[in-house]
């Protein structure tokens, strides 16, 4: 008989069927379709297992780092995302709002009642989800964000959210690559950090030696062969965080297991360099539309586009 996980596992996959029939001519929603696809034949466990919980809604659950970062699971969504709030003195990160499927909003408002900057890993739509909740959003600073933004109003390109139906939210703070935003007693760097997409980002506290990586890191599949991904950027990405932030000891990444130690970075680093000098054997696989490579690794999978 199959569990509640396997049975939503497979409602999941075929939804997300029958939305890549309806568009195979529209090749964001079938990345997105695909992406689904992929995300319930993993399939992952109902919860995180690094981190010990504190309260849950019944939707979302919350974890203590420690005393001052938490993490907002959603275990009762197929691509088990992660976000994560950082705690100053004066004010608090919000990196991701999730899927949306819930809004976040409330449920960070439980962790602290410090004043909140939400701002995402990246611009796929289970990242940015709740972000229209928040008063105050902060936004990565490169071209082709400040060409999707008017009137201050962020308006996701489908190529970009590879969401159909992800809503825009206001733009109430710019941070550009390198700042350091300091929410008391705590300063935050932000680094872009292409791969995943061409928007992604990752924030670093050189004094605790964290780093909050999106999608780039985890303990699970990572996707290199979606719309605005790249090989060669991923792994320049990977190396500047190895390079200049040797203080980086733990990096937390938005899915699944989202805790590693320094030693999956490298061990990343180690496994694209491998791929794109064809030093990796990888499986060709057809996925959903799109002849893909898949290369499993000791800690985390690949899919990259087939040569």
């Amino acid at each position: 008989m199959p569990t509640r996980d396997s049975a939503r596992t497979s409602s999941g996959v075929s939804e997300a069927s029958r939305l890549l029939v309806r568009s195979r001519r529209r090749p964001a929603i079938a990345a997105l379709a695909a992406l689904c696809i992929a995300a319930g034949l993993a399939g992952r466990p109902a919860r995180a297992d690094d981190v010990s919980y504190l309260a849950t809604d019944g939707y979302f659950d919350v974890s203590r780092i420690d005393s001052v970062n938490f993490a907002i699971h959603e275990p009762h969504y197929w691509q088990q995302n992660v976000a994560y709030v950082l705690k100053g003195e004066t004010r608090a990160i919000l990196f991701d709002t999730g899927s949306g499927t819930r809004n976040m909003a409330f449920i960070a408002d439980k962790v602290t009642k410090k004043p909140m900057t939400a701002v995402a890993s990246h611009m796929h739509y289970d990242h940015i989800g709740s972000h229209a909740s928040f008063q105050q959003v902060a936004m990565i600073d490169l071209p082709e964000t400040r060409a999707a933004t008017h009137d201050n109003w962020y308006s996701p390109p489908l190529a970009k959210s590879l969401g159909p139906l992800t809503h825009g939210f206001r733009v109430t703070e710019w941070w550009k690559p390198g700042d350091v935003i300091d929410i008391g007693g705590r300063k935050i760097e932000i680094v872009h950090i292409p791969g995943h997409s061409s928007d992604s980002i990752a924030l670093v506290e050189r004094a605790s030696g964290y780093a909050w990586v999106g999608d780039h890191l985890y303990g699970g599949t990572l996707l290199a062969n979606l719309p605005g991904a790249d090989l060669a950027r991923y792994l320049e990405s990977t190396r500047k965080l190895l390079d200049d932030f040797p203080e980086i000891r733990t990096v937390f990444g938005a899915h699944e297991k989202g805790r590693l130690p320094r030693e999956s970075l490298v061990a990343l680093q180690d496994a694209l360099s491998a791929i794109i000098e064809h030093r990796a054997q990888g499986e060709r696989i057809w996925w959903l539309g799109w002849m893909v490579s898949r290369y499993p690794f000791e800690n985390f999978t690949i899919l990259a586009a087939a040569p």
